[in-house]
């Protein structure tokens, strides 16, 4: 494997969402790359459009020479998300042969566009360069956690009560979050108040709505469980919370929180599809025991969910030295 190990320049493209980010950051730094994050910005009609419908070309990028310098030009890429995939067909393209790329989830393209395909078994693809894993990659390890405890310990380390976190989504291609979920939300966010003794927090993502944040912050914020403080506790609370409540539109929250070995609960949301991928995820995760449904009682279940990472890290260097053996 000596052949992988000399601090390899990777790029990390993605379309700027958290959750892309967690992936190719969480992946780049388990193969101990030396990488940079870049987000990848097209002008329409390529960002609305599916991969493959029009031809690749510089001038679909609206910030190409951010990402895209020939002096500069990475030794692997890990891509993440459809507008990534633009970024590095185009990148291989113009240097073929020379990057071995990566992409995280179904590209929904042939894979051989590709080196290695990383992909929850919910995306329901296979290939010969397909490694197939339960959860999204994510950057979430307990050195991490560890790091942001310690940094905000003044906030949380002396919370006598168990810490139950609380990760607030939003509406989705997949999901529904409309008024009356959110008015079911309420009701379990108070049965869970009623019948467990924890110290809640209530965090929202970027694509919480405002009617939602409005709403929880008006009916909970009395009682200091909405967080509303400059810093950033997610990965924080991650490791203070005992318990941890995900609303099922986002495999990127769930998947974070199963990665750090908490008892993980799901909030369902009403499905917008009748063949939803992200309900096959839930479905798996369920079946293995690594999350469970939110019913009122929180109970301290171990969740039995191993790092797939090393197997994943383990599989793409044997596939890069094999095929750079002769260099």
């Amino acid at each position: 494997m000596n052949n992988f190990k000399t601090n390899k320049l990777a790029w990390c493209l993605t379309d700027g969402s958290a959750g892309t980010i967690s992936q190719v950051r969480g992946l780049a730094e388990a193969l101990d790359l030396n990488y940079k994050l870049k987000e990848v910005k097209l002008i329409f009609p390529w960002n609305k459009l599916p991969v493959g419908l029009l031809p690749i070309t510089k001038m679909m990028f609206k910030n190409f020479d951010d990402f895209y310098l020939k002096s500069k030009l990475p030794d692997i890429i890990i891509s993440c998300g459809k507008r990534s995939i633009y970024a590095s067909l185009f990148i291989k393209k113009n240097t073929p042969n020379k990057i071995f790329s990566i992409h995280i989830q179904n590209p929904k393209i042939k894979t051989n566009n590709f080196d290695v395909i990383v992909a929850p078994s919910h995306d329901k693809i296979a290939g010969n360069n397909v490694i197939v894993t339960d959860l999204a990659i994510n950057h979430v390890t307990q050195k991490l956690l560890d790091k942001h405890a310690q940094q905000m310990s003044e906030k949380f380390a002396s919370i006598q009560k168990p810490i139950c976190t609380i990760l607030i989504g939003g509406h989705s291609r997949n999901y529904k979050f409309d008024y009356s979920t959110l008015m079911n939300l309420g009701e379990s966010i108070d049965k869970v108040i009623k019948n467990n003794d924890v110290r809640l927090f209530i965090l929202f993502s970027r694509r919480t709505d405002k009617f939602i944040k409005e709403y929880l912050i008006n009916k909970y914020s009395d009682k200091n469980y909405i967080w509303q403080g400059k810093e950033n506790p997610y990965l924080a609370l991650l490791h203070y919370s005992k318990f941890i409540i995900c609303t099922s539109d986002s495999v990127s929250m769930i998947s974070e929180s199963i990665s750090a070995h908490k008892s993980v609960y799901i909030f369902k949301l009403p499905s917008l599809k009748k063949n939803n991928r992200i309900e096959n995820f839930i479905l798996t995760i369920l079946k293995k025991n690594y999350a469970r449904i939110l019913k009122g009682n929180l109970n301290d279940y171990s969740n039995p969910y191993n790092d797939e990472t090393n197997e994943v890290v383990r599989n793409i260097i044997e596939r890069y030295n094999k095929k750079y053996a002769s260099f």
